[in-house]
């Protein structure tokens, strides 16, 4: 019979991310359909139409958040399994998140783990539908056993797990057909009257239920527990075993019944789960390593160059980044100056913002901005296509003897001069970023910079972060206003982010200052 088409409601603000996880859910087998929000009426909407199997949701979202989500979805849906597919979630809220009721959460940057998760929340959901729907049955065919024994034994037979009825020496007097045989193996004649220990692994485990549980003094209370059990073919698998006194109507212990159910693949999975968890906190640790080489890889001391001061900041979004800038000093009067930003963010950016910034070293002491952009280009063209990325970079050389600055713009456009007197002025030629195309031939600017003008340079981060302020030229340049060193503009356009948590991209700026 043809499996049917697994529904998700995935809650993701992030197109590309949506399209990344739809792609690794199929591409792993999962025949899926998914519906995108990224508002709260939009997933209220949906939750209200119902008809989903799974949703898949983000931590954090500029209006909205995924507790919220998981909330209204245990109000509504309580057993619906519910996924955290989150690009930064700590251990505190990745715990938070459990407790109040989420099935798993995945960091994006980990998407070799959704596919399992989702098996393993679908596969717990029909567990927890399976387990109830067994007690349910249970209570009703108890409470009904002799004036509806048709019934009962209709209901008997339908439930999936394993019911064996036994009298007081654990004698098999009765066991549900259909699941006796699809998890021991045996027909029902073959242990009808025969001692229930033949459905155990070994002797040890028969004789200490018998002590702990069956025993006719014994409180009626029933007891579960995790024990290995033997199919007909001789296999062994670990089941769960849920025992109980069986009771007459007038509450006379009769003897008793057992439940058996075969666990073994959920411990698989549990084991999975451990397994893939010790690799995520090991790619912590790493990241954590990673994260202080590339703070390393930034410049450490402002450079000291007569006439202009500098100062830089660069916040990664995660804890490694694609931002970056850097500068070189050529001669006590030249100094080259660049900032890029490598398409994405993470581990990816990082190792690509790492390549390009050796790149560029290699070749910027000696050539002027534009030959040096070029030749860096033509170095980089092979890995940035094989990776499918770019790099937007501002690459210039500032001669602090004619007060001018060279440059060379790859597709970053994030720049601006403040003169003095506030007017403030956009630089051009702009050119393709690096990796966009092989035969660029990039334009070199030249402006000349006098006291107490303003060049700044940025990624695109500091807008997206706050987007509601509109952070033009114009606008960030007023923000410089009364401001009386190169290292107070950076502060005071970095405190315009007001340093949101989660952080949509990385953040840099660079102050050029003359004086």
């Amino acid at each position: 019979m043809k499996q049917e088409r697994l529904r998700i409601l995935h809650l993701e603000d992030d197109p590309m991310d949506a399209e990344l996880v739809l792609l690794t859910l199929t591409s792993e087998g999962v025949d899926c359909e998914v519906q995108v929000v990224s508002r709260r009426d939009e997933f209220s909407v949906a939750l209200e139409r119902g008809g989903m199997d799974l949703i898949l949701a983000d931590f954090a979202l500029p209006a909205f958040d995924g507790m919220t989500a998981l909330a209204m979805v245990r109000q509504k849906l309580p057993d619906l399994p519910f996924v955290f597919v989150s690009g930064k979630l700590g251990e505190e809220a990745a715990i938070e998140s459990l407790k109040s009721g989420a099935t798993d959460y995945v960091l994006k940057s980990r998407l070799s783990r959704l596919v399992p998760a989702v098996q393993r929340a679908l596969t717990e959901a029909q567990e927890r539908s399976k387990q109830r729907q067994t007690e349910r049955d249970l209570e009703v065919a108890h409470a009904e056993i002799e004036k509806r024994a048709e019934d009962y034994r209709n209901l008997f037979n339908s439930i999936r797990d394993v019911i064996v009825v036994a009298d007081h020496n654990r004698t098999i007097l009765h066991v549900n057909q259909p699941a006796l045989q699809d998890i021991f193996g045996y027909d029902s004649p073959d242990v009808i009257g025969q001692s229930s220990g033949i459905l155990y692994a070994n002797d040890e485990d028969y004789e200490r239920t018998g002590k702990e549980v069956f025993d006719v003094k014994a409180p009626v209370k029933g007891k579960l527990v995790e024990l290995h059990f033997r199919r007909k073919s001789g296999e062994v698998f670990i089941g769960e075993l849920y025992a109980m006194k069986r009771l007459d109507r007038f509450g006379n212990v009769t003897g008793n019944i057992s439940i058996f159910r075969d666990i073994s693949e959920r411990k698989k999975a549990e084991a999975a789960l451990r397994e893939s968890e010790l690799r995520r906190m090991q790619l912590q640790l790493e990241l954590v390593y990673a994260a202080e080489i590339q703070a390393k890889l930034l410049p450490r001391v402002y450079p000291q160059i007569g006439g202009f001061e500098i100062s830089a900041r660069c916040l990664p979004a995660k804890q490694v980044g694609g931002d970056f800038y850097d500068w070189q000093q050529v001669s006590p009067t030249l100094i080259n100056l660049t900032l890029g930003d490598v398409m994405g963010k993470g581990m990816a950016a990082a190792m690509l913002m790492a390549t390009v910034r050796a790149a560029l070293h290699a070749v910027t002491l000696y050539n002027r901005p534009a030959q040096a952009v070029y030749l860096a280009e033509k170095a980089l063209y092979e890995d940035l296509e094989n990776s499918e990325s770019f790099v937007t970079l501002f690459h210039a050389q500032l001669d602090a003897t004619a007060r001018t600055l060279s440059f060379v713009d790859c597709g970053h456009g994030y720049v601006f001069v403040r003169r003095q007197d506030g007017a403030v002025e956009t630089l051009n030629p702009r050119g393709l970023p690096l990796g966009v195309q092989g035969d660029e031939v990039y334009q070199e600017g030249t402006v000349r910079l006098g006291k107490g003008d303003v060049v700044v340079l940025y990624s695109d981060g500091l807008v997206d972060a706050k987007p509601e302020l509109e952070l033009t030229h114009e606008a960030l340049a007023r923000q410089l206003a009364g401001k009386k060193s190169a290292q107070e503009m950076a502060d005071a356009l970095i405190a315009l982010t007001g340093k949101p948590d989660p952080q949509p991209d990385d953040i840099t700026v660079l102050v050029l200052r003359g004086l």
